[in-house]
């Protein structure tokens, strides 16, 4: 079948080019990787050796031209590779976090002891009062279950004062004896008050995320929180605690969107400069000073660039595999075929071999697929010569994706209809009518197969 035809066509070009994009993408997450595993404190040599073995393995296949592959597998490896940082991300996180309860548990459980002390009025060592003061900063060196064993064991019956009854009764299941299972229940019922608290696990999981996610705004809530916490009227400070958890919240959701938008933007630009030289618009060193709405602004340039460079490079692929395989069969291609091609949405070109016809392309460019046929340049009529030029552009079709596929580009025939079935398109142009006058036509790629 010769007669008018839909035929997709995929160049070596376009084929690589998106592999090589897809590669530029694995190379920024391999350095994301890397980047999370500092700021992690992790590092993880098997892995990341694992990880570039398969990247020089793509190199190869990409070499032997096993793109359908790198096509698969790579952007695999690119979410192997995000996942297992979400991974250890959230158990460092959940480390984190409890590390800091821990931490204010026993600050808690200083200030308790040393509130018993006062109420007992026992007298601290000048060393046992500073180190107990320290602790309850964060600032203490030594073992806080020793220090609190050793103030603990200060609490005596003899040296109850007059207190309270609650204080009393506190007091006396404390000091049933002065065994270290006292001390453990007495630290296990201080544990169980604070894990009552209902803030105390979110807020932890929240800073602990936000120290990973955007240091700088971590810092902000610390100090918002060192603040709430010498707020000396619980009602107030439970008020300024609702207003913190939640601005903490959204603080946190607004970090990870900032994140995973950047990373995105990080993977765009990679593929970006692998395919243009051209300098970006924009100052990536500013991308903190920018609020989330602007970042995604961005990406969309972003992709709307790389969607333009794109279609622009497949269009000069495709082009330039059609015209050089047409005019390997003979057929008159001449400078500036491109443009007009670009243009117009359409070309017709012409065989010296068969004088009054031709083929004419209609289609964009850079679209993929785009219909062939053969045409007359004349108003005449003659049905046998015209079917006698379609069975001629058959063998020549047929030649064009041998030439093609010899060049590792792929020309597919997605719908055709017989030699004959409908009458051959006359097509008279200005351009055609002019160059057949022309005696110095110069030509491009005139040699033949």
């Amino acid at each position: 079948m010769s007669g008018p035809k839909v035929v997709k066509i995929v160049t070596l070009e376009e084929v690589t080019a998106t592999c090589e994009g897809h590669l530029a993408r694995l190379d920024q997450s391999i350095k994301q990787w890397q980047n999370s595993m500092d700021k992690l404190g992790e590092t993880d040599e098997m892995f990341y050796e694992k990880t570039i073995a398969k990247r020089k393995t793509f190199d190869q296949m990409l070499k032997v031209k096993r793109f359908v592959e790198i096509q698969k597998l790579v952007p695999m490896e690119i979410t192997i590779l995000e996942d297992d940082i979400a991974k250890r991300r959230k158990l460092i996180v959940a480390s984190k976090s409890q590390a800091a309860i821990e931490e204010k548990q026993a600050k808690e459980n200083i200030k308790a002891l040393v509130n018993l002390l006062n109420n007992k009025q026992v007298v601290l060592s000048d060393e046992l009062n500073n180190d107990l003061q320290e602790a309850i900063k964060g600032k203490y060196q030594g073992n806080i279950n020793q220090l609190l064993t050793k103030a603990f064991n200060l609490l005596k019956p003899n040296n109850t004062t007059e207190l309270s009854q609650k204080q009393k009764a506190l007091l006396n299941r404390m000091v049933e004896d002065d065994t270290t299972q006292t001390f453990a229940s007495w630290i296990e019922k201080q544990n169980i008050e604070l894990q009552k608290d209902p803030y105390i696990h979110k807020i932890e999981l929240y800073l602990a995320e936000l120290s990973f996610e955007r240091k700088e705004v971590y810092d902000v809530f610390i100090e918002r929180l060192n603040v709430i916490e010498q707020e000396l009227q619980h009602s107030r400070q439970k008020l300024l605690l609702d207003s913190f958890v939640l601005d903490l919240a959204q603080a946190v959701k607004e970090a990870k969107e900032r994140g995973a938008l950047q990373t995105k933007l990080e993977l765009l630009l990679a593929e970006l400069h692998q395919t243009t030289m051209e300098p970006l618009d924009f100052d990536l060193n500013t991308l903190d000073t920018i609020n989330i709405n602007e970042l995604k602004e961005l990406i969309d340039r972003c992709e709307q660039t790389l969607a333009q460079i794109t279609e622009k490079n497949v269009a000069t692929y495709r082009q330039q595999a059609i015209l050089q395989g047409l005019a390997s069969l003979g057929y008159e291609v001449r400078h500036g075929m491109d443009t007009q091609w670009v243009q117009d949405g359409r070309l017709v070109l012409r065989n010296p071999s068969t004088p009054g016809y031709g083929i004419e392309l209609a289609g964009k460019a850079e679209a993929t697929r785009m219909q062939v046929r053969a045409v007359k340049l004349t108003s005449e009529s003659d049905h046998h010569r015209d079917k006698d030029i379609e069975t001629l552009w058959c063998g020549d079709f047929t030649k064009l994706q041998q030439w093609l596929a010899k060049q590792g580009s792929d020309l597919i025939i997605e719908k055709a209809l017989p030699i004959g079935a409908v009458a051959l398109k006359s097509v008279i142009t200005e351009e055609i009518d002019s160059s057949e006058l022309a005696t110095d036509q110069k030509t491009l790629f005139s040699k033949k197969i």
